[in-house]
């Protein structure tokens, strides 16, 4: 096994096209709020309408779009209902405070009401879009440093094997060799949906992504659960919004305890021992990896790293005595990591 050359996989080009599914049947407004156990108000319109789709932006809503009128730091998107609806919303979601500015503003369509529709959004598009990453195998990387570069490397060598891949993150989005432009790290949860749905349409059959703290303090994820995860690191980052280290720590280690089916945690600093030991309390099959000089306790170890002109040749051992030699083609000792 061995990081495949760039020469070995076939370039991916610059193709700008839909991030939406070219067609959906969707499922009926009272359907979806079983699934997500809201309750449901009928303040006008057809009771059951058809939802082909979620959007939490009301200027992308088109006929048959549920609006996810989320509340937000300074603005509530239940403002944004009423355009939404005039261009063709056949349902809104939201909290208690939404539902009370539409009933004022006597807006005429079935509301769906959550106590966190930022919570529910993935939820409730994963089914919209049914289930779009299920046939899909997919690996989530989280970390302060290294997301994008694995997530690289992961797809190289998922295209090398003969997989269709697809790819989100922080550079842009790649669907089966079409590149989109990225916005976000990791997209809004409608979003992202609505692109996983575009993806299985192109004939995605392995993803990586990057998943960034926000979008997991922030719910985008929601709706997926990964096949593996992938933790880096943990460095001083992003405190402007989760404020502590251990508020940033706990966004990160949600991946692992709550939506991943296998965890591969790097555990060469205090944070990666610590999930590891995280996810092995909540029964998440768990692999680690060191490549410290001095390793703690690991079941892969990387030693012998021999520097070449494009990269680096190392070793990995397993605790079990298993022993590969391999190479990457990307310098520098933190892209052996």
């Amino acid at each position: 096994m061995s990081t495949p050359d760039a020469a070995m996989v076939p370039p991916v080009e610059a193709m700008p096209g839909r991030i939406t599914p070219a067609s959906n049947e969707g499922m009926s407004f009272r359907d979806l709020g079983l699934a997500v156990d809201a309750e449901l108000h009928y303040l006008g319109g057809v009771d059951n309408p058809q939802v082909t789709a979620v959007v939490s932006d009301n200027r992308q809503v088109k006929p048959g779009a549920l609006f996810a009128a989320l509340p937000g730091a300074t603005v509530h998107g239940a403002q944004f209902a009423a355009d939404a609806i005039a261009r063709g919303a056949a349902a809104v979601l939201t909290d208690e405070a939404g539902l009370f500015q539409l009933i004022h503003a006597d807006l005429e369509k079935p509301v769906m009401v959550v106590p966190n529709p930022r919570a529910a959004v993935g939820l409730i598009a994963a089914r919209v879009y049914g289930d779009p990453a299920k046939n899909m195998t997919t690996f989530g990387m989280t970390g302060t440093n290294g997301k994008t570069t694995v997530t690289y490397l992961l797809d190289a060598i998922a295209r090398a094997l003969g997989r269709t891949t697809g790819l989100i993150g922080t550079v842009e989005m790649r669907s089966a060799g079409r590149v989109l432009p990225s916005k976000l790290t990791t997209p809004e949860a409608a979003d992202l949906q609505a692109l996983l749905a575009a993806m299985a349409e192109d004939g995605v059959t392995s993803l990586a992504m990057e998943v960034s703290s926000h979008s997991l303090a922030l719910g985008r994820v929601n709706g997926i659960c990964y096949d593996v995860s992938g933790f880096t690191n943990l460095t001083q980052d992003h405190l402007d919004f989760h404020g502590t280290m251990e508020n940033y720590y706990q966004a990160k280690a949600g991946l692992f305890t709550e939506r991943s089916r296998q965890a591969v945690v790097v555990v060469d600093d205090e944070w990666g021992q610590r999930l590891a030991v995280d996810t092995r309390q909540r029964e998440v099959p768990t692999t680690t990896i060191s490549s410290l000089p001095n390793a703690p306790v690991a079941d892969w170890i990387v030693t012998d790293v021999t520097p070449h002109d494009t990269g680096s040749a190392f070793t990995l051992t397993h605790t079990d005595g298993r022993c590969l030699r391999t190479s990457v083609s990307l310098p520098g000792f933190f892209n052996v990591t």
